[in-house]
């Protein structure tokens, strides 16, 4: 019969930490994500997104060294520098947009999201971990 090890706490500790933080991120995503309109709303104000989002990063910020591990060091630089990224594309996201069409807008919105992709990879290396890979 297979046995189970029993897990790291430090493991443990870090993967509690990546879901508070996955947690405030994704409340900031969602603060700029309603600013795109849809057949029944039309979309919250860009800049109330924008100050969501900003307030979003913050909070996941703060969240970093929850999830402090060696192991994870290489992760939480590349996230830093992912959350920093995002930061100045939402800054300049009014400025930006304006002027644009909806669609248009929509398109800077999802530019600054995608700012937010090399932190796939630290989740990935968390949930690794966590597997004892």
């Amino acid at each position: 019969m297979w046995r189970r090890s029993r897990p790291d706490p430090a493991v443990e500790a870090a993967w509690a930490g990546f879901v508070g933080f996955a947690k405030a991120l994704d409340e900031g995503c969602r603060a700029l994500l309603a600013t795109v309109p849809s057949a029944r709303r039309p979309g919250a104000s860009l800049e109330a997104g924008v100050a969501g989002f900003l307030a979003g990063l913050d909070a996941a910020r703060a969240e970093l060294p929850a999830w402090d591990h060696p192991a994870l060091a290489g992760a939480q630089a590349a996230t830093a520098a992912a959350l920093d990224a995002a930061a100045r594309a939402a800054r300049d996201l009014p400025a930006a947009s304006q002027g644009l069409a909806f669609e248009h807008r929509n398109e800077r919105v999802a530019d600054v999201l995608d700012e937010l992709l090399p932190i796939q990879a630290a989740e990935q290396a968390v949930r690794d971990l966590r597997r004892g890979r």
